[in-house]
């Protein structure tokens, strides 16, 4: 391991493992107000029903801090997004100090995660344009935001002139007390901390254009065209361009084809008891959804999976 690769392990290994059984798998989730703290333990007591394998938490930054714990050996199962796992197989994205990351390996798709940027009405930013010079909060350090939000802002020319990370309930409180300006999560639709707010106060919801959001996929490797529904928040009456990516579960590449098919196949007989924890899962995902990305599928994963 080169010293560019342990000073981008070290952010995650910072943070604190729950208690753990001697025998459990680690899962690497996400931080409060996130999608991934809701789905990653739904998921995990799935395999514990399911599959009778006991497995505990680490609450990570996301879908970087993800992969970097089951680079170290630290966690075995995880969850990312394309974008982000493009980044590790090729070293690309601040966050992977220049190395490429190859020791975790795709389990099965999960949902996709759409970029949702809200500001309070006050502030006045009603589009992307009114972002330029502003304060942004992008989500925890290790998450897909953090990752790769700079980037897809500068591809549509909007350079803030801050971005912070920190937790999502702790950056919409922020932004609610003028703090930040806005808040850009991407994940999946709606994003939990930004929802509870919209239920007893208006935000504006920030989108793309179509030639914004084919900007955005032009330059952003993993990025492309999605849409927010109507209805996804309160109050929200048309649909929103914007952008987003794919999430899906990862494994060590170590993990036995066994229980790799176990923990996939937990996964995969209880999409709906998933879908009422994270809606985003009821969403279809494209059949494809690993084709030309590099990244390596579990070959017990691929014995689980359909066709």
């Amino acid at each position: 391991m080169t010293l560019t690769r342990r000073a981008a392990l070290g952010a995650a290994l910072a943070l604190p493992v729950a208690a753990r059984a001697a025998a459990a798998l680690v899962m690497g989730t996400g931080r409060p107000g996130g999608s991934y703290a809701v789905y990653g333990p739904r998921w995990g007591q799935l395999i514990g029903s399911n599959a009778g394998i006991d497995v505990v938490y680490r609450a990570s930054g996301g879908a970087a801090a993800d992969i970097l714990l089951i680079e170290e050996g630290t966690a075995q199962l995880g969850m990312t997004t394309m974008n982000v796992a493009l980044q590790a197989v090729n070293g690309t994205g601040s966050w992977t100090a220049g190395a490429t990351f190859t020791d975790f390996r795709a389990l099965f798709p999960m949902f996709p995660s759409v970029l949702q940027i809200v500001s309070p009405r006050e502030t006045g930013i009603t589009t992307l344009a009114g972002l330029a010079g502003a304060v942004i909060g992008i989500g925890p350090d290790g998450g897909s935001g953090f990752a790769t939000l700079p980037a897809i802002l500068a591809s549509v020319g909007v350079i803030p002139a801050r971005v912070v990370t920190g937790d999502y309930d702790a950056q919409v409180r922020a932004m609610l007390n003028g703090g930040l300006s806005a808040c850009a999560f991407l994940g999946a639709p709606p994003v939990p901390a930004i929802y509870a707010v919209t239920l007893h106060q208006r935000l504006s919801l920030i989108g793309f254009s179509e030639a914004e959001s084919a900007q955005a996929a032009r330059v952003c490797p993993g990025i492309r065209r999605m849409l927010l529904p109507a209805g996804v928040f309160p109050g929200q009456g048309m649909d929103v361009g914007s952008v987003g990516t794919f999430n899906f579960a990862i494994g060590s590449a170590g993990l036995s084809n066994a229980i790799a098919g176990a923990v996939t196949l937990a996964a995969l007989k209880n999409r709906r008891a998933l879908a009422a924890a994270v809606p985003a899962v009821a969403q279809p995902m494209p059949d494809d959804w690993l084709a030309g990305s590099g990244v390596m599928l579990h070959p017990g994963a691929a014995a689980a999976l359909p066709g």
